[in-house]
């Protein structure tokens, strides 16, 4: 009989680094970048370049600008640093697990850290390079022996101990064991992935159960060879297989009866597949797989399953899910969308399914529920570790907003919707960030924080933009707020005052909504910032756009300009030469005739031509003279008058 275990085939952090990958590439021209292979598998990369995902060792691989994918393995934190510093897209595709180990040593600042992993495994290297201080790092307890650490009493502060996700957790037990019977201050923080775990342990149920195993995998993945390990220690008759090209070379003993079978975390599923097809088709393993059949016990109900789509009709769809008797899905199961199945479905396509229904001649599968489960898992894993989610706004409620998240409405509070009060109704439609804090999966209750993430945001936001408040700094903000004095400048997480007087050169003007209105975004100066009290003033007279900058040349005593009239008082009229730069002609100088009032002659908005008098570059003053432009009238002679 032939058995092939349940957790066999990528881990969580390995399909959500593909996932994530796959779809950078099919949202992009251009070609994706990871920063390392995804996976320890040949067979996969192989998949993953023709879909255009390639692997990179160096940085200088990927062209400027490109898009780069933190693989699952996690990378340093200098590394990370240099990959946004170069100007790259970049995504983090880290495993959650790996990136709560991060977070761990980062935030130990008095312990020293020790290690249990390969360290020259690409995790491992990327845990060391979050450490505050060199970590101590060791393979097995065949190492620590050999090189102990120091005990408490040379080092008062204490260790903290973390492991590489796919330790093995038998050589794991030992080790804490030993350090228990030692005199070292020591805490354990145990760091294997659940997956990894749930993987080795049914890994030697099965070899402990089974008269030979096969482990499928690359020959390079750690947790393949760990998996390989661990069987072989149960089972002598362990074969280490990479495809189904290599079956053929094995070669069973008499006396086997069962075979188990499993896979490494980086393993895909197609690639077991294709073993068991080829041991299918060698008459080697065929009384085996006969047996298989005859003795199988059944989908149990609850079970996450993958199937291929072998049947489409109105109404349902077939799946083959490696049992005796094909898997069924409504259309109901399958998705809420009113299409008809076979635009939505292909023949050959390959989902995880939920058994929701088991008879003895049927089984019935659901596709709503397994993604459910999986969400689920997704949000419990976010709610430990605080990572931040993505969603769109669906609905308002009177108290709260439902979020929709991986197919699953997540309830999130009034309370924790906004940092200010808002109107709910106008977040629906709206894609938003938040966190899970709360999930019980029993109810199919999920409520979630958005409040918590936007103020660290707006802090994040703020800190930055307090860092270029240096006067003269330009800076693009938001107009928020107009008031009949000035306007309040959103700079990014922080105010600023625009001044009316500020809003240009033209000083006269005194109406801010000739320059700006709510929501627009404008470009600004910082003309002044007190740190104590947070008061930011800004600017918007632009030293190379000041009119007055060779205005000697262009209004030089004599000229003859033109302008518009601006404004009119008792002493003369203002006329507007340019934006910003007005010229007087005084009362006198408006005629030669007699004048009472400049608006006997003038009007708002007159246009007039005159001639430069005076131009006075300290005072910012231009005076100017349309008497001087009119005809002199003739002045009667001294012998005119005789004669008269």
């Amino acid at each position: 009989m032939i058995r092939i275990a349940k957790t066999a085939g990528f881990c969580f952090g390995v399909r959500n680094a593909i996932k994530i990958s796959e779809k950078a590439a099919a949202e992009s021209e251009h070609a994706i970048y990871t920063y390392g292979p995804l996976i320890h598998n040949h067979q996969a990369i192989a998949d993953l370049e023709k879909k255009g995902i390639f692997a990179i060792e160096k940085m200088d691989e990927a062209p400027e600008g490109a898009t780069v994918v933190i693989r699952a393995h996690g990378i340093s934190e200098a590394e990370e640093k240099e990959l946004n510093a170069r100007g790259f897209h970049v995504i983090d595709a880290t495993c959650p697990y790996v990136k709560k180990i991060h977070r761990l040593v980062r935030g130990e600042t008095e312990r020293k850290i020790i290690i249990l992993g390969d360290p020259s495994h690409p995790e491992v290297k990327g845990i060391k390079g979050w450490c505050n201080e060199e970590p101590l790092i060791y393979r097995n307890l065949d190492e620590i022996k050999a090189n102990p650490p120091e005990t408490a009493e040379k080092l008062a502060t204490g260790y903290l101990l973390v492991e590489q996700t796919t330790f093995d957790q038998y050589n794991f037990s030992k080790i804490v064991e030993f350090f228990k019977g030692c005199v070292y201050n020591i805490s354990v923080c145990q760091t294997i992935c659940t997956a990894t775990l749930q993987h080795q342990k049914e890994a030697l149920e099965l070899a402990g159960a089974s008269d030979a195993v096969i482990v499928i995998g690359g020959k390079h993945s750690s947790n393949t060879r760990k998996l390989y390990d661990l069987c072989h220690s149960r089972c002598e008759q362990t074969f280490f297989v990479e495809s189904a090209a290599d079956v053929s070379s094995i070669r069973f003993g008499s006396s086997v009866k069962n075979v188990g079978i499993t896979a490494g975390a980086s393993t895909p599923d197609h690639t077991i597949q294709e073993v068991v097809k080829t041991m299918s088709e060698s008459n080697e393993f065929l009384a085996l797989l006969d047996e298989s059949f005859q003795n199988e016990k059944g989908i149990q109900l609850g079970d996450i399953v993958s199937g291929y789509v072998v049947q489409i009709t109105e109404s349902e769809i077939v799946f083959n899910i490696g049992s005796k008797c094909d898997g069924i899905m409504t259309k109901a199961e399958f998705s809420g969308d009113p299409r008809p199945l076979a635009e939505q479905v292909h023949i050959g396509d390959k989902m995880d399914v939920k058994v929701i229904k088991v008879t003895d001649t049927e089984v019935y599968l659901s596709a709503l529920k397994a993604k459910q489960d999986m969400a689920y898992a997704v949000f419990e894993e976010a709610e430990e570790n605080g990572t931040v989610l993505h969603g769109e706004v669906v609905e308002a409620l009177e108290n709260g907003i439902i979020v929709l998240c991986e197919n699953v409405r997540v309830f999130i509070p009034s309370s924790l919707s906004d940092v200010h009060r808002v109107d709910l109704k106008t977040l629906v439609g709206k894609e938003i960030d938040f966190r899970i804090i709360r999930v019980q999966r029993g109810r199919g209750r999920v409520m979630g924080d958005r409040r918590s993430v936007m103020s660290e945001q707006l802090e994040e936001l703020r800190n930055a933009t307090l860092a270029k408040l240096v006067p003269g700094a330009r800076l693009k903000g938001t107009v928020k707020n107009i008031m009949n004095y000035g306007a309040f400048i959103d700079l990014g997480g922080i105010d600023g005052m625009l001044h009316v007087s500020e809003m240009g050169w033209d000083v006269g003007a005194r109406d801010p909504k000739r320059y700006m209105k709510p929501g627009e975004e404008i470009e600004v100066e910082v003309k002044s910032f007190d740190p104590e009290t947070s008061r930011i003033s800004l600017t918007r007279k632009f030293a190379e756009t000041n009119p007055w900058i060779g205005a000697e040349t262009r209004y030089a005593v004599g000229t003859i300009v033109t302008g518009k009239v601006a404004r009119m008082t008792s002493f003369g009229a203002f006329v507007e030469l340019e934006d910003g730069l007005d010229a007087l002609i005084h009362i006198s100088q408006i005629s030669r005739g007699f004048v009472a009032k400049p608006s006997d002659v003038l009007s708002i908005g007159q246009i007039v031509e005159a001639k430069v008098i005076d131009f006075d570059a300290e005072k910012k003053r231009i005076s100017l003279s349309m008497r001087e432009l009119e005809p002199e009238e003739a002045v009667p002679t001294e012998e005119a008058k005789t004669e008269e």
